[in-house]
């Protein structure tokens, strides 16, 4: 079961939440900082840039299923291409990590990289 944590409760907690010394974890603290209720699902978007359109293509066709939506969108400040694989969840740092790992492995050999993630927040109720 997960745990929920209220904003206004954090200050007098002997414990706050532990989340692993990496980009994603220190983007989750802040989340968490911030008052998101990192329990709730939502959708988080994880993003993938690449030189060229066929690339993104590629990469787009081998998206699984079970994450549920797919963008292509051209950056013309970066002149460069970007897919944005939507998935709802839980944001967990395993989880984020287990999706990112798996896009990885289908975004490298057509020349994609990662570019982030994103969610938007929920704020825990009061």
């Amino acid at each position: 079961m997960a745990r929920r944590y209220c904003p206004e409760l954090l200050g007098t907690m002997a414990a706050s939440p532990q989340f692993p010394d990496d980009e994603n974890g220190h983007l989750l603290r802040r989340m968490h900082d911030e008052g998101d209720d990192l329990a709730q699902p939502r959708v988080v978007e994880f993003g993938f840039v690449f030189p060229q359109r066929s690339q993104a293509l590629s990469f787009a066709e081998k998206v699984p299923d079970k994450l549920v939506e797919v963008c292509i969108s051209h950056l013309n400040g970066r002149d460069m291409w970007q897919v944005a694989v939507k998935h709802f969840m839980v944001p967990t740092h395993q989880q984020i990590t287990e999706i990112e790992n798996e896009l990885n492995r289908h975004a490298k050999p057509v020349g994609g990289e990662l570019d982030g993630w994103s969610c938007l927040p929920i704020n825990a109720v009061d």
